[in-house]
């Protein structure tokens, strides 16, 4: 738990980083538009019209350096994209001039002949500032910025364009490879840390649980004890201390309390997720109908129906995300819902005269031809009540909607079932349960 709690506190810093420099680059961008824009007009506004239209040149030089000032006062505009270089354009006449500093550093101007960029200065002539894209997902790219600077009371019109060429954030770890090494030292010993905590904090009640079920097991049935939680755990705890205060008035009324607490919580464990909220409750009735085909006796079908109800009792164990997640769960999750088997066993092999309940809870995810879990047995060896269980829990499962796909036809579970005799199931009890679903309205009256 630990491991699985530090990886995903690493991820999640990971992420939250990768988070604040997209919204640095973002912001960064937004703010250098805006710095630009308000420089260059306060300028212009400080002078007159015909020095302006005068003297392009002399123009273009004082608002490269502006933007170069603007550049060398916000260093993290540096880290973010390097120094961008301007371009002037101006209309005279109707038509659009474009003055620029060629590479010796000579000014140049030049009349716009292409229409299409000619459009996109008229487009920039209303919309004031204009922008390629603002958006920006961690990788290199350039915007380019077309900002009109003229006063909206002269009649002259000036706009000056240039790019922004983004680094990406790739591009960023190369050139400070040592700080990220060590940012992602920190973060792991971080994560680690809490992944400790986090697995301590959840561990520690569960075996404290353990410990004092064992003690009220043994006859202290006057032992108490709270987990100050209001979690699942707290429920366990919460139950755990009603069975103890009622068990003495009897032993059979001690078993049936304790079954009805454990029904609960099977409920409870049930309801986490809408799912599979009324799964267990529904196994059992199939159960049941499967064990009256087999004409059990009373003693045989009570204890079958327990452990039916208790199936899944294991899967408190089992994070939501993981019983709720829509897609093909990863080895590792699987890994964890393949234990819940014996996570059932364990809870209720700490409660007396419960021993008969736990071979239905543990193997019922074992498969005739011997691939299941957790044990790996296979055919007459998977005990009887295990066998049924495992029918009654794939039936329910796949006639019910599930957050991975709908809920099957009776004509597709059907065809599964006559397919996976002998693979997951017991042949003859398939045949049992396949003559109680041909006659519907004999099935339904039997799981009543």
């Amino acid at each position: 738990m630990g491991r699985r709690l530090t990886f995903s506190f690493t991820l999640f810093g990971l992420v939250i980083g990768y988070a604040v420099f997209i919204f640095l680059a973002v912001s960064s961008t937004n703010t250098f538009i805006k710095l630009a824009s308000d420089s260059v007009r306060q300028y212009l506004d400080s002078v007159s019209k015909e020095n302006i239209s005068n003297n392009q040149g002399e123009l273009l030089k004082i608002i490269d350096q502006r933007m170069t000032n603007i550049m060398s006062s916000a260093k993290a505009l540096q880290v973010i994209f390097p120094p961008v270089k301007v371009d002037l354009y101006f209309q005279d006449d109707g038509h659009w001039q474009h003055t620029y500093m060629d590479a010796q550093g000579a000014i140049k101007s030049e009349i716009i002949t292409d229409k299409v960029f000619a459009h996109s200065l008229e487009k920039a002539k209303k919309n004031r500032v204009m922008t390629s894209s603002r958006l920006f997902y961690g990788v290199e790219d350039t915007v380019n910025v077309k900002i009109n600077i003229s006063p909206k009371t002269d009649g002259y019109t000036h706009i000056i364009s240039f790019d922004i060429q983004r680094i990406g954030f790739l591009k960023i770890l190369q050139d400070n490879i040592y700080k990220a090494v060590l940012f992602f030292i920190v973060l792991l010993f971080i994560s680690h840390t809490l992944g400790q905590l986090f697995s301590i904090w959840l561990a520690r009640p569960i075996e404290k649980l353990s410990q004092e079920a064992e003690t009220i097991a043994s006859g202290q049935y006057e032992r108490r004890f709270t987990t100050g939680r209001k979690d699942e755990i707290g429920m366990l705890a919460e139950a755990l201390n009603t069975m103890a205060s009622r068990i003495i008035d009897g032993t059979r009324e001690r078993e049936n309390i304790l079954i009805g607490i454990l029904i609960a919580l099977t409920r409870a464990i049930d309801a986490k997720s809408p799912w599979t909220a009324g799964h267990s409750e529904r196994v059992t009735k199939f159960t049941e109908a499967i064990g009256h085909g087999l004409l059990l006796n009373d003693d045989q079908m009570r204890v079958m129906s327990i452990s039916a109800i208790l199936h899944d009792i294991g899967k408190i164990a089992v994070p939501e995300q993981i019983l709720d997640k829509p897609g093909k769960l990863t080895d590792e999750e699987f890994e964890i819902v393949k234990k819940h088997p014996l996570t059932g066993a364990d809870i209720i092999s700490s409660i007396p005269s419960y021993e008969t309940i736990l071979p239905g809870i543990l193997h019922h995810h074992e498969r005739w031809d011997g691939t299941g879990y957790p044990k790996g047995v296979k055919g007459k060896d998977i005990p009887l009540f295990a066998r049924i269980i495992c029918i009654a829990d794939v039936y329910d499962a796949l006639t019910e909607d599930r957050p991975y796909r709908k809920a099957w036809t009776q004509e597709q579970t059907l065809k599964f079932f006559d397919d996976q005799k002998e693979k997951m199931f017991d042949p003859e009890l398939v045949d049992i349960f396949l003559k109680l679903l041909e006659n519907k309205k004999a099935f339904e009256k039997t799981i009543r």
